[in-house]
């Protein structure tokens, strides 16, 4: 179950390869991205209000949701919609490197943390952050120069480790776009 989950996680690599290496225009990459994020809000919101619109979601989404997904808004209405903040908000370059930094670092994070035993720093292990450092500035590389690939590791996790569990979802590729556009 969660191998589903960090597979749909990198599945993210396709918006940064379709908006990088495409001409795809900067407006409608980001109102293809919003559209999506704001028809899974209103998924969560339904979900909420009626009972077997929660069920049929559960029942067919649940190899690839957490469980702290069926609370509030789920990680996937952020992942689209931290997606499309920074694609609105950046040119293309940083924003690709926010979205693979996401797509990448967060789910190795998850897999290598939880899978390698080192010391934690709060509610992250040491193992998670170098792993989301360097799955991140390894996907960021495709569309900076190294030295900022770098960086953009390192600001995704930090945003990992500092953020709310699904909050990363949301404030990774945003974070990592504006330090790559402003530095």
């Amino acid at each position: 179950m969660a191998h589903a989950r960090k597979l749909f996680h990198a599945s993210g690599i396709l918006i940064a390869l379709v908006y990088g290496f495409t001409p795809l225009p900067r407006a409608a990459a980001g109102g293809i991205l919003g559209g999506i994020a704001v028809l899974l809000a209103a998924l969560d919101l339904a979900r909420r209000r009626y009972r077997a619109i929660d069920e049929l979601f559960r029942a067919s989404f649940a190899p690839i949701l957490d469980t702290k997904d069926f609370r509030g808004l789920n990680g996937s209405t952020l992942y689209f919609g931290g997606c499309a903040i920074a694609v609105a908000l950046f040119p293309r370059d940083p924003a690709c490197a926010g979205v693979m930094a996401l797509a990448l670092g967060d789910p190795a994070a998850a897999v290598i943390g939880s899978s390698v035993r080192s010391p934690r720093l709060g509610r992250v292990s040491l193992a998670g952050s170098a792993a989301c450092a360097a799955f991140a500035a390894g996907g960021c590389a495709l569309f900076v120069t190294p030295a900022r690939a770098l960086l953009g590791g390192v600001v995704a996790a930090a945003v990992e480790a500092l953020s709310g569990s699904k909050l990363d979802n949301a404030a990774i590729p945003v974070a990592v776009a504006a330090a790559l556009h402003l530095l």
